[in-house]
């Protein structure tokens, strides 16, 4: 099925026909023989026994994003951080090291930076010239972390040349992929072996439900939701209800919100007081040709830089109709500022490694007619 039509179908109620999936929101299923347990040893994911391990709501939004990421399986998780670090703890152990991307949403850096080494897993930082040949740079690596588009620039980096490099020194490969959403790209058709998302962003979207999914082939899900059932990190039912709502609409969501985000990154690029538009659908920028080989659409965040953080500071103040605010992929447009937000623990070395500065406001474009933003834009500049 196209992926409009397998956000929408999923599991069918055969009890009552229900048109939504029902929500089974209990902690605890009853078996009918104590024999029944047997499947419970063999770890059948079809057994549902206690709603940590698994739960029929959950599994149905589990297939669901399995199938819009052209994958085998998935397993949510409460948060995108309990999907990363649940799927890197699972697949690295003590003495092992992982190449991660310099440039990544702050919260991931800081995992890697200050807690994966507290088990013994070494970390190396690495720029996109170095991911892209790890026979010299780290020929040991295990795994190799990295996020495209990444956060907060919405830059690229070409996902078949992290996975060729990777490939060459037997290393698997986890992306970020929730800026792009899996419509706009899906990296395992480029060999990515484990996708993330943090799925309150594009696949939540109405920035009520919080939660993350780890999506793969049969092999690593099962490792990662056994990793799953013992950190604890599962999704409620009624999340997984709020996910499944809102992937029914995903498709037509991005798409809009890719048109307007394009649209409103031509009006930056007209703008005397924004310093650099950032924008993967901008022709003449480095991500262009990078963005047009592996995304269908390119996105809705964008990233703006002004002078400094004084006026990056007044800009979102003076905003009337778009929120500021964390977070992204809502139906509401929201601004931020990194060296606040999502990047206010990396040190001056680490931002400008990341390629961040302090003048930089990351957009997350919504659903309001885009006259409507431009219009409140223009009155923010105005006041700068």
């Amino acid at each position: 099925m196209k992926k409009s039509t397998s956000s929408i179908h999923g599991r069918r109620d055969k009890s009552y026909r229900a048109a939504n999936y029902p929500i089974y929101q209990t902690t605890t299923f009853a078996v009918e023989k104590s024999d029944d347990y047997e499947n419970f040893i063999g770890d059948s994911e079809e057994f549902y026994i206690y709603t940590r391990y698994s739960n029929p709501t959950v599994r149905t939004v589990e297939e669901k994003l399995a199938s819009l990421e052209e994958a085998e399986d998935a397993v949510l998780f409460a948060s995108g951080m309990a999907a990363i670090t649940t799927s890197v703890l699972s697949l690295v152990k003590q003495g092992e090291t992982i190449a991660a991307m310099n440039r990544l949403y702050g919260m991931t850096y800081r995992f890697f930076r200050d807690i994966a080494p507290r088990y013994g897993i070494n970390v190396i930082f690495l720029t996109e010239p170095e991911l892209y040949d790890l026979k010299k740079t780290v020929p040991h690596a295990r795994l190799v972390y990295f996020e495209t588009p990444i956060n907060p620039t919405t830059e690229c980096i070409s996902i078949r040349k992290v996975v060729n490099s990777a490939k060459q020194i037997g290393a698997l490969t986890i992306v970020d992929n929730s800026f792009a959403s899996p419509i706009n790209q899906n990296p395992i058709k480029f060999g990515v072996d484990i996708v993330i998302h943090s799925a309150t962003k594009y696949i939540g979207g109405h920035s009520d439900v919080m939660a993350g999914v780890s999506i793969s082939s049969k092999k690593y899900i099962h490792i990662i939701r056994d990793a799953m059932k013992a950190f604890g990190g599962c999704i409620n039912p009624l999340d997984a209800y709020l996910l499944d709502r809102s992937l029914k609409t995903l498709k037509v969501r991005v798409e809009e919100q890719n048109r307007t985000a394009e649209r409103l990154a031509q009006f930056f690029l007209n703008q005397k007081k924004i310093k650099k538009v950032f924008y993967p659908g901008i022709s003449e920028t480095d991500s262009y040709k990078i963005a047009s080989e592996q995304m269908t659409g390119y996105g809705g965040m964008l990233c703006i830089e002004l002078a400094s953080l004084e006026k990056a500071k007044k800009f979102c103040d003076s905003l009337k109709l778009a929120l500021n605010a964390t977070s992204l992929g809502g139906v509401e447009t929201l601004v931020s500022i990194p060296v606040l937000t999502s990047h206010i623990k990396m040190n001056r070395s680490e931002l400008r490694a990341a390629k961040v500065s302090p003048g930089m406001v990351r957009i997350s474009v919504g659903l309001e007619d885009p006259e409507d933003l431009i219009d409140d834009f223009k009155n923010a500049l105005r006041r700068i």
